[in-house]
């Protein structure tokens, strides 16, 4: 749904953009490459990648520009942003080269759909390269944020929603847990709106992205998991003072309610995922 990595407050975003280009560039160069970007957001990384690295052409598309990012579609040299919508992508088969997404796959309704496009448009031999966190279930898979200048995870309001709560707390169970912390009314019913009725979450577990992933008919060139216990740790990467580096907060009990509402116990220790495939020659 937007294609800038959280600002965690440790990188200004051209650096996030150099982070992400620096794998990208394990895999697969973008020079003189027609690129996709998937989920652009404000079409940061799309200048990013037009300025530093030379592609024939990129184009980013987003289907919340103006809800979301409060822009509106908009053309440079070699780069182009625009509304769109990975489950119906508006471009011919065999168009690009290469496609990207960053922070977008956690969003998206239907992987498996999205996978099948990106396929589709995808060149022989093209290749897709993404990452993307927090997964719905992991331990911030709600995505509840109170964003401040600084940085876009609030630390003081991810260590008010328990761990996991969100896979195995009703909402009225969440909601009383608010209430015994004291917490203002204004922001329960925020909080409550968002992790329980907002549709920009798809709410899948990682064993459903995975099986997508696997089934997608391309070649698995490279995947990762980035594994979290930690609410600070997963939003921050590097946990700030003063929460402990690595105190997992994964508890029995947490396992068995989750277990119980039909999740699996691996779903819940991965925060987000890397990988690049590869279209099959014959495809």
């Amino acid at each position: 749904m937007g294609n800038n990595i959280p600002n965690t407050g440790k990188l200004k975003p051209q650096y996030q953009n150099a982070e992400f280009c620096e794998q990208l560039l394990k895999f697969a160069h973008p020079f003189g490459k027609r690129i996709l970007d998937i989920g652009c957001g404000n079409g940061e990384l799309v200048k990013f990648i037009a300025d530093c690295y030379a592609p024939r052409e990129i184009i980013g598309i987003e289907p919340a520009l103006e809800e979301w990012w409060h822009t509106c579609e908009s053309v440079g040299d070699n780069w182009k942003v625009q509304s769109g919508n990975a489950l119906n992508i508006d471009f011919p088969d065999n168009s690009f080269d290469l496609v990207i997404s960053v922070a977008t796959f956690e969003h998206i309704s239907n992987p498996a759909k999205a996978l099948s496009e990106i396929k589709r448009i995808l060149k022989p031999y093209g290749k897709f390269y993404t990452t993307f966190s927090p997964l719905w279930t992991s331990i911030i898979g709600h995505h509840y944020s109170v964003p401040t200048k600084e940085c876009y995870w609030n630390e003081a309001t991810l260590l008010t929603i328990p761990p996991w709560g969100h896979l195995y707390m009703s909402e009225n169970e969440m909601a009383n847990h608010f209430h015994r912390q004291q917490i203002a009314t204004e922001m329960i019913d925020n909080a409550l709106g968002f992790i329980y009725h907002s549709d920009i979450i798809n709410r899948l577990s990682r064993t459903s992205i995975l099986s997508a992933v696997m089934n997608c008919g391309m070649i698995v060139r490279y995947y990762k998991e980035l594994v979290a216990f930690n609410r600070v740790d997963a939003a921050f990467g590097v946990p700030p003072p003063p929460a402990t580096p690595g105190n997992p907060e994964l508890t029995p009990e947490i396992v068995e309610q989750a277990l119980r509402n039909g999740y699996k116990q691996n779903d819940l220790s991965v925060a987000g995922m890397s990988l690049c495939l590869e279209k099959y020659a014959a495809c």
